[in-house]
């Protein structure tokens, strides 16, 4: 439901994944198909196989190669990810190697693992050559309302260089109109609220988990969009 949530009002696209109170990891492909069948908009899936940093072992980062590819055969428009070394810098080896496995030339975001590296002139040119199409991003701080300056900057470069930053990280009604007077035609939100869930008891004597979950919420949505 999350999903159908983000798509009113209409927008250009959603990031779809799962478990979002841990950041946001890997959809199934039984998700997306589910969702591509109430929505009309893109739909772009993180590749993202565990919580934690964003350094992945071999084996890692294999299966997230096969989580990409599976997931381009059920339907999705583009994909999110992002795979950093042990220096916290951009691993270009293992992100063109997700990027080239791809039956296509899908959309590739870069996300805010972006925010962990060192930024200098040519690191958006890199990004770019990589075969990311977009960069998400807070500008380096804690969330956007932080990095406005470093924001103007980065957007700046990027019409330079030909790609697209979304600002992603704590954008709301409070600071969507400082990011449009930036420039920003395209911003990422989850607008998401906690849901508790209720207390089912036990099953052989043990109690059931529960506990909140991270859900889309369509006022929010509506409220940013608005």
């Amino acid at each position: 439901s999350s999903g159908i949530n983000a798509e009113w009002p209409l927008r250009p696209g959603i990031e779809l994944c799962s478990v979002l109170e841990l950041g946001g990891l890997t959809p199934s492909a039984g998700l997306l198909q589910e969702v591509k069948k109430h929505v009309r908009i893109s739909v772009f899936c993180m590749i993202r196989c565990r919580s934690g940093d964003f350094f992945y072992n071999s084996y890692e980062i294999s299966t997230m190669i096969s989580d990409a590819q599976e997931l381009s055969k059920h339907g999705a428009d583009g994909f999110v990810f992002g795979f950093l070394d042990r220096n916290k810098a951009l691993d270009t080896n293992s992100c063109e190697l997700l990027i080239k496995s791809l039956s296509k030339d899908y959309p590739c975001t870069l996300h805010r693992a972006f925010d962990f590296i060192p930024i200098d002139s040519g690191t958006l040119r890199t990004v770019k050559q990589i075969g990311f199409s977009r960069i998400l991003t807070t500008g380096g701080g804690p969330d956007v309302s932080s990095s406005f300056d470093e924001l103007k900057i980065l957007f700046i470069q990027s019409k330079e260089v030909g790609i697209t930053i979304l600002p992603g990280g704590g954008v709301n009604e409070s600071n969507i109109a400082t990011l449009k007077e930036i420039g920003f035609k395209e911003v990422h939100s989850s607008c998401s609220v906690y849901s508790y869930d209720g207390d089912y008891g036990t099953l052989f004597n043990n109690p059931l988990p529960h506990g909140k979950r991270k859900v889309v919420c369509l006022d929010k949505v509506e409220t940013l969009c608005g």
